[in-house]
């Protein structure tokens, strides 16, 4: 088991690997770039994918997010952790390999996707809905994530006084979803929605493409706290320079330009809370029962 030291000093590591992929892939055009940290376990089987119609940042900045999220799990120092429509399941086989005890659940069987990781009392498997998941069976847990899940759920509401069932006194959801104030977003918001049962047939597409709607930070506040959170945080990240939206096919022919993407991004996330809510793509919320 790593210490404590050692789990800081990785974390560093590929914080700053996330800038220098970052710039790789705007000089090279694409994003088959290899792994990001080929000689630690958490990550040693995650390679980088690419798809043509991406832009070429465009896993670049997911990883930069999934660690954004791994940070803030880790800053908690959950004993015992849930997360739902986990996917690859990196975030929680990252929080297993620090010595969490994690439930993972997703609606594909790909149960098979945690092969690196020996399954057993600190590692247990969930397939299936996530409504069907019951605390009666799972018990509760320090903190559930829920990354990019809610815009694909039609009743949101729902999804989050479900999770909040799961939570022991003092725990913490964590979500992440896109920011639908962000400035060029083209789907409807939580309150411009007439009809959520309409889309109850949308819901849960197994390409993981298909986002409902999406939700402006004072939605999702409002709708955390009538889920019974009492103290709900809400960070924005992710402007159109990391995103892919400023331009980034033009970078393998202009590579400098990527560290100016890099530096105006952190730029404008320095900006007040009105501009940064128009434009970051990204939110992160942590909300916490009494």
């Amino acid at each position: 088991m790593a210490t404590s030291t050692s789990r800081d000093h990785l974390l560093g590591v590929l914080t700053r690997e996330f800038e220098r992929v970052y710039l790789e892939v705007c000089a090279r055009g694409f994003s088959a770039l290899g792994r990001t940290s080929p000689d630690h376990p958490v990550v040693r089987d995650d390679a980088w994918q690419h798809h043509p119609a991406w832009p070429p940042s465009y896993e670049a900045y997911g990883r930069y997010r999934v660690l954004d999220t791994l940070r803030k799990a880790r800053s908690l120092r959950p004993e015992r952790v849930l997360e739902i429509a986990t996917g690859g399941g990196f975030t929680a086989a990252c929080l297993y390999e620090e010595g969490r005890e994690v439930v993972a659940n997703d609606l594909q069987p790909t149960r098979e996707l945690f092969g690196a990781w020996t399954t057993g009392d600190r590692l247990r498997w969930e397939a299936g809905d996530f409504f069907a998941l019951d605390p009666e069976r799972l018990g509760t847990f320090d903190l559930v994530l829920a990354c990019e899940v809610i815009e694909h759920v039609a009743h949101g509401d729902r999804m989050l006084a479900h999770l909040r069932r799961f939570l022991k006194p003092g725990g913490t959801l964590m979500l992440t979803t896109p920011n639908g104030a962000y400035f060029r977003s083209k789907l409807p918001t939580h309150s411009q929605v007439e009809d959520f049962t309409a889309l109850e047939s949308q819901q849960f597409r197994p390409d993981a493409d298909g986002h409902l709607f999406l939700y402006t930070a004072e939605e999702l506040e409002r709708l955390c706290r009538a889920a019974g959170f009492t103290q709900v945080d809400i960070e924005l990240s992710v402007t159109p320079f990391l995103s892919g939206h400023a331009g980034v096919r033009l970078l393998p022919s202009r590579p400098a330009l990527g560290r100016v993407y890099l530096a105006l991004d952190k730029g404008l996330r320095r900006l007040g809370p009105a501009a940064r809510e128009r434009l970051c793509t990204q939110m992160l919320v942590t909300a916490r029962v009494p």
